[in-house]
């Protein structure tokens, strides 16, 4: 049986071991470091088996968390854990209106003017996170309109941060807005008192300006707008303005607004000393602006740990962890990257999902199994528990391997053959012969005789006869022997059949499949290990 070890301490060392998965096998830091992959179906026990085992860990030896919800009973659940590992002190709810986070003031307050490249690619960032928040993300966007959106935001931004010494979605909404759709607006007086671009312009080049930028930059960012975007085909230049004003639009409005574009009192960098933070936005009851708040802090949370290897000791020394159940929803485009890299950061990561069709249909795209499997990859920890997905079953088996099989053979068989003839035969014959003959002879004294003899006969038979046979014969033999075959070590079948889902019906057991690369686990010798939950 799975039991937790009493450890409440940071984990310092590799590997020490956190919780016990078989008698000669245990769960340590550097496993979690590798990243935890959970699978199972809805019911298989994931989420009170696996996903419980973690959670308890992680908050036990006092890593700061990250937490992701898709559904509106998760953050009570995440509640219940820290009361229960003695972290709710350290628990902060965020439901994305008792807290408040400028991402943009966030990257100028780490990087200052060397920041605003930053947010640029933070900007296009959400421009992609808008489109993947909705139900069905689509195909990937053209290379074309993303670079292009990148180049308008590079020639916005420093002229907005120069103007104000800041830079707002709004602000950057605005701009575009009324940014010139002819070179010749550029001299037309009515739209200089009117134009919002211009009043920026004005600002960043004049001594009202709040943020000193370098010439040659001010005077390049001028010349794209009336030498570039001015003379774009205005459909081209619409499609350009229309994909970034509505993926930021939505951050103007309702409680986005509140949560994004106001200020700060929550940051990623709390994590660094311990702060659980739950993101109390789920989908189900948010819609796609829960999942686009949820998705944006992420992406800074994601950020912040990657940089934080280039901070003092005190900022590095505590493990962070990123937790998503329903893992897909909340999938980005530099989650592989991420995975990949935040190792040495002291970072780990644990998704539950319930098959890898549930990554293809969020990730989207031509072609989503590739994608799927070069973030999977990463996953170094992998548990399975029962499923009935054919896909994710066979991936399974093909990840544990093949392994020598010995397979006996043996056959037996037996006869009984008889036999019965019966034969008649019948014949006749007849023949006859006739004979015939003479002589004469003279003698010296003149004598003389002579002779002659004639015969004949003849015959005549006949047969018959029978003859019987009987015979019977009987065999018996047998035959054994055995050969060796490469065959799966758990097949895809058993995933589905042979583990245990907790309940009344299992005595409330859950049982799942622990598999880990590259290590070989005391109970089997092999790369897996069955463990047991007790809910």
């Amino acid at each position: 049986m799975m039991r937790l070890l009493s450890r409440t301490s940071p984990a310092a060392e590799l590997a020490v071991p956190l919780a016990r998965l078989s008698p000669r096998d245990y769960l340590r830091t550097q496993d979690l470091g590798s990243h935890v992959l959970v699978t199972g179906a809805s019911g298989s026990g994931k989420t009170t088996g696996a996903a419980e085992l973690l959670a308890a860990t992680c908050l036990r030896i006092g890593m700061g968390m990250l937490i992701c919800c898709l559904k509106p009973d998760e953050a009570d659940l995440w509640v219940r854990r820290c009361a229960k590992h003695g972290r709710l002190g350290s628990l902060i709810r965020w439901d994305g209106r008792n807290h408040r986070f400028n991402f943009i003031t966030h990257i100028l307050a780490r990087f200052g003017v060397s920041g605003l490249n930053s947010v640029v690619e933070y900007l296009l960032t959400i421009v992609d996170l808008a489109k993947r928040a909705a139900p069905s993300p689509g195909r990937e966007s053209d290379q074309f309109w993303t670079d292009s959106i990148r180049t308008l935001l590079r020639h916005a931004v420093p002229l907005i941060y120069a103007a104000t010494g800041g830079v707002r979605v709004v602000d950057v909404i605005n701009f575009v807005r009324s940014a010139p759709q002819t070179p010749e607006q550029f001299t037309d007086s009515r739209w200089q008192a009117s134009s919002f671009f211009c009043r920026i312009c004005m600002m960043a080049s004049g001594k009202e300006a709040a943020v000193k930028i370098d010439n040659a930059l001010g005077m390049q960012c001028l010349l794209y707008w009336k030498d570039t975007f001015a003379t774009l085909d205005p459909k081209t230049r619409s499609n350009i303005a229309i994909s970034l004003v509505a993926a930021l639009d939505r951050l103007c409005h309702g409680w986005l607004r509140d949560c994004f574009c106001t200020d700060s009192t929550i940051t990623p960098e709390l994590c660094f000393h311990g702060a659980v933070i739950v993101m109390d936005m789920p989908s189900t009851t948010l819609g796609e602006d829960g999942l686009l708040a949820q998705l944006i802090f992420k992406h800074a949370w994601q950020q912040a740990m990657l940089a934080r290897t280039a901070l003092e000791p005190s900022q590095r020394e505590r493990y962070c962890c990123l937790f998503a159940d329903e893992a897909p929803a909340f999938v980005t485009p530099g989650d592989a990257d991420f995975l990949a890299a935040c190792r040495s950061s002291k970072v780990c990561v644990v998704y539950l999902a319930q098959s890898l069709p549930s990554f293809y249909a969020k990730i989207g795209g031509s072609h989503p199994e590739h994608v799927t499997h070069h973030l999977l990859t990463n996953f170094n920890t992998k548990i399975f528990h029962a499923n009935s997905c054919k896909i994710t079953n066979s991936w399974a088996s093909e990840t544990i391997g093949r392994r020598l099989h010995r397979r006996a053979s043996y056959s037996e068989s037996e006869g009984t053959s008889r036999n019965y003839g019966l034969g008649m035969n019948e014949g006749e014959n007849w023949g006859g012969s006739t004979q015939s003959g003479g002589s004469s002879s003279t003698g010296p004294n003149g004598a003389h005789s002579s002779g002659s003899n004639w015969g004949s006969g003849a015959s005549w038979g006949g047969s018959d006869g029978r003859s019987r046979n009987l015979g019977s014969s009987t065999n018996y033999g047998t035959n054994s022997g055995w050969s060796e075959q490469a065959d799966w070590i758990i097949e895809p079948g058993a995933f589905a059949w042979g583990l245990r889902t907790g309940g009344p019906a299992n005595g409330g057991i859950i049982t799942a499949v622990w598999y880990q690369t590259g290590r070989i686990f005391g109970l089997t010798g092999g790369n897996h290990v069955i463990v047991r939950f007790r809910q």
